[in-house]
């Protein structure tokens, strides 16, 4: 993971002058998140971040990141598309998903079918087009074709959909929670808008030396510790010995639940091949899956 995973975001309330902080934050192999920099803006206009975008290449030695992870500032997707060239961008889910009780109003925000229907859809369409039909379905269902946000949503949808974004590498591992807002609560342990920029700069070097050290105790309980085993499977064993536990961890959850949760329902032989049917057994009236 490390630089191939790239969040940016910017905040506000770090200093007395009101100037932007803008972190860039990464990905370490024990999920946790890292900082490979940061600036001071005056404003958030293209020209500024285009600048400190090249800064960043600069000093990363001209590598970009496989997928940038943002924010839906104009001004910021301008400059990264005439910094960086083969990166590819993506907007917060956390972020949009954040705003849509107030973009459909009260009525629909304390819905729960709606509710439902649109994060299943959002989040579980396993298809461009299952998502386009659920998507129009909703919009229908609940007369939203006047709604412009949404609209715009749709439009947009290969920046922030899931599905659209399955062949790009580590993108699933900012499905859930937004990066950027777990890094601005961090650093707001360390400044407020109180502090001058000598203070500042002590107080993001003692935030820099707390991730580090954070991250050395990762290290150390992965390398000096045994992860609790659920099955006697050798595939389980095998790795607990390859990953950082935190990642083992989440390989155990998916290993245990596919020897639990999942059931033959049917089989079906062909000349050449056989059809097994696979349920979720926890859920057997949810998808079901057809393995050849």
């Amino acid at each position: 993971m490390f630089g191939d995973l790239l969040s940016f975001d910017t905040t506000y309330s770090t200093n007395k002058y009101a100037m932007i902080f803008a972190p860039f934050t990464g990905l370490n192999h024990h999920r946790l998140s890292i900082t490979f920099g940061a600036a001071l803006l005056a404003n958030e206009k293209t020209e500024s971040f285009f600048w400190l975008f090249e800064k960043f290449l600069e000093c990363m030695g001209g590598n970009e990141p496989i997928l940038i992870v943002t924010d839906q500032d104009p001004a910021m997707r301008s400059a990264l598309e005439i910094s960086f060239k083969t990166a590819k961008h993506q907007f917060y889910m956390w972020h949009i998903m954040k705003k849509l009780s107030e973009k459909v109003g009260g009525c629909l925000n304390a819905n729960s079918v709606f509710q439902r229907r649109f994060k299943t859809c959002v989040w579980n369409s396993e298809s461009p087009n299952e998502f386009e039909t659920n998507w129009n379905a909703i919009i229908s269902d609940f007369e939203l074709s006047k709604n412009d946000w949404l609209s715009h949503m749709f439009e947009i949808r290969k920046m922030w959909i899931p599905v659209y974004l399955q062949d790009i590498p580590l993108s699933g591992l900012l499905r859930t929670t937004s990066r950027s807002e777990s890094e601005n609560s961090f650093f707001r342990n360390f400044m407020n808008n109180k502090l001058g920029l000598i203070e500042f700069y002590s107080r993001y070097d003692n935030a820099m030396e707390a991730q580090r050290q954070r991250e050395l105790k990762a290290e150390h309980d992965t390398l000096n510790g045994k992860p609790d085993l659920k099955t006697s499977l050798v595939i389980e064993k095998f790795a607990s010995s390859l990953y950082t536990h935190k990642n083992f961890y989440l390989f155990q959850e998916e290993l245990w639940a596919s020897c639990i949760g999942c059931g033959v329902k049917r089989a079906q032989e062909l000349s050449d091949s056989c059809i097994f049917t696979i349920i979720d057994s926890c859920n057997p009236n949810d998808k079901y899956r057809e393995v050849v």
